[in-house]
């Protein structure tokens, strides 16, 4: 368990990721977090003087995202950062102004001071809604680049191992993207929402999502993660253990605190707050040189741990503590142990060689086999399970990310049968490996034996192949150009959608045709010479396949050509309104611009002699 150096008590309630430490003097730490009616409160532990040690900021907006940082190398002042639903606005707390007020016309969703490794200035990055923002101390703008949704955390690291310092940001959409300039260089797809993102050695990072699971990746490949029925509400890495080391630390909607290896997940140390966490942040709040972890919580409890010093005995009451914990997880392995062992007992054939095999033993070459079937005319997908050796199944539990809602299924048969077919009703296309457990039983008998077995689901399994005839006119088409070979083509289309049957390939080219088992939409994909056109009315799913076809064939850069006339309709569509709403709003203008040259004309005649 941690042991906390300091622990104080605010009156205002923190709001949750709406904190930071920032030496706004250039020497002494303070607090600075979002409260009740727009106000940014700041707490100066080492205020002296006359200087009041809570001061309050009244934004009067609902502020979005709160941040601190040095934007000036000639300064050692930090200056506070505040984004609101309208407009991004930088205050230098010692001389009490206005350093640049932005206005954001999406709101700021995310706010960073980041080094970058293309900036040769720390830069102020705003996620906003679909956009993120580079600004420098001056507030002028140095990048710009798109994603895929609203921008919910921000973070820097080299992720794919080039010495260079990537800009990490996750969205709504699932995504997590290491961007290099205007560039996306590694793209993660999650199963929720990212919630937060922090920075670890070398090409680790740590992320959270909205179902409560944390976990972390390097350069790009998911090292760990877990998941609990609790949310995470903060994220941050800090050496806690005094090994060199980053760790994560993450907190809990429960006000648990957690810190993790960042190499297994392992917990090393645990505390619980009074109430939420509200943010995790790090700083000298002490002043004593050495920077501590800050853990605030909704209710305004302030706690600050330090790490530890290998070069100082452990006091008694952490050596207890450490203990404690390494005794509940072997006690926990104990009972996973006695549990199994139980199992085996159970099984075990009771008495000697000639007795009566018991009636819930099946027999040991039993096997089960699982294959995943798309039927174009039924327009549906399921993944079919059978038995054999006189048994039967009486249900099948999936397990995967991304694909299922709580990210598992399970399937009961009502009378049991040796073949089942588990309807798989996908909402997104994601390449993941399903582990199955599949319950086998003698007929008539009671006892289960469980199954395990994993089984990788395509791409675009939701896709079905179907005559063309029978598919709907699709007028719209991504069209591109690669250097590949007609069966290196056809080899990514049958990996991705997981079937050979009607992808017809040769010397001339490809042609596959693919019925989407989720609405009847037609996909058809076909080559010739070097030129591959992608035919379908469906934007998002155009996307998707060049990208996956540009992954599978190794291609940094593709240039492709959209042409989606109906898509392309109703844009004008909305660019005629908006011209429409524009011409509106100079009405008033022009009108308030005639009676003030009226009333001008007037006052000179009144004027006059």
């Amino acid at each position: 368990m941690l042991q906390s150096v300091f622990q104080l008590h605010l009156s205002d309630p923190i709001f949750v990721q709406l904190a930071a430490i920032g030496k706004f003097d250039g020497n002494h730490p303070s607090l600075a977090y979002a409260t009740t009616g727009g106000k940014v409160c700041i707490h100066s532990p080492h205020a002296s003087g006359d200087q009041a040690q809570v001061q309050y900021l009244n934004i009067n907006k609902e502020i979005t995202a709160l941040t601190t940082g040095q934007l000036d190398s000639d300064s050692s002042r930090d200056v506070l950062l505040v984004g609101t639903n309208t407009s991004l606005q930088a205050y230098d707390v010692y001389t009490n102004q206005d350093l640049f007020f932005k206005d954001i016309s999406d709101g700021v969703c995310a706010l960073a001071v980041i080094q970058l490794g293309w900036v040769s200035t720390p830069s102020v990055v705003v996620g906003g809604v679909c956009c993120i923002l580079g600004i420098d101390s001056q507030g002028t703008e140095q990048f710009w680049t798109v994603t895929g949704d609203r921008v919910t955390a921000l973070a820097a690291s080299d992720v794919c191992g080039k010495g260079r310092m990537e800009l990490v940001a996750g969205s709504d959409n699932f995504c997590i993207q290491a961007l290099y300039k205007e560039s996306v260089a590694e793209e993660i797809t999650e199963a929720d929402k990212i919630v937060g993102l922090a920075s670890l050695d070398g090409t680790k990072f740590g992320y959270a999502l909205a179902n409560g699971t944390i976990g972390v990746y390097d350069k790009g490949n998911r090292t760990w993660r877990i998941k609990s029925k609790h949310s995470v509400t903060a994220l941050c890495s800090h050496d806690l253990d005094g090994d060199g080391e980053l760790e994560l630390i993450s907190g809990w909607s429960n006000g648990k605190i957690e810190v993790r290896k960042a190499e297994s997940g392992q917990v090393i140390f645990k505390d619980s707050m009074s109430s939420s966490v509200a943010a995790l942040v790090k700083g000298d709040y002490r002043g004593d040189g050495a920077d501590q972890v800050v853990v605030c919580a909704v209710n305004g409890e302030v706690r600050g741990y330090l790490p530890l010093d290998p070069s100082v005995a452990p006091t008694p009451q952490l050596m207890a503590a450490s203990q404690a914990l390494k005794l509940q997880e072997l006690a926990l392995r104990k009972q996973e142990l006695l549990f199994e062992l139980r199992g085996y007992s159970v099984n075990r054939v009771a008495g000697v060689s000639g007795e009566t095999q018991p009636s819930y033993i099946i027999p040991p070459d039993t096997s089960v086999q699982t294959v995943v079937m798309a039927d174009s005319i039924q327009r549906s997908c399921s993944l079919a399970v059978s038995t054999d050796k006189d048994t039967v199944i009486r249900g099948v539990m999936l397990f995967a990310e991304q694909i299922f809602e709580g990210e598992s299924v399970f399937h009961y048969q009502q009378t049991p049968s040796a073949s089942v077919e588990v309807p798989l009703a996908l909402k997104r296309d994601a390449a993941v490996t399903v582990m199955i457990k599949v319950m086998v039983c003698k007929q008539g008998g009671a006892l289960c034996h469980v199954f395990e077995s994993e089984l990788r689901l395509p791409k675009f399994c939701m896709y079905a192949p179907a005559d063309l005839e029978a598919l709907p006119v699709s007028k719209s088409t991504v069209t591109f150009n690669i250097s590949e070979r007609p069966a290196r083509v056809a080899m990514w289309v049958e990996h991705s959608f997981g079937t050979d049957n009607g992808v017809q390939h040769g010397p001339e080219g490809v042609d596959a045709h693919f019925m989407s088992l989720r609405d009847g939409s037609a996909l058809t994909i076909s080559m010739r010479g070097t030129k591959v056109v992608v035919r379908t009315d469906d934007l998002e799913l155009a996307g998707v396949v060049v990208q996956d076809a540009a992954a599978y064939l190794g291609l940094a850069d593709l240039a492709s050509t959209a042409h989606f006339p109906t898509h392309m309709q109703q844009f004008q569509a909305v660019m005629a309104k908006v011209s429409t709403c524009h011409v509106a709003c100079h009405i008033p203008t022009a009108s308030a611009a005639v009676w003030v040259s009226v009333l001008a004309r007037m006052a000179c005649y009144l004027v006059s002699p």
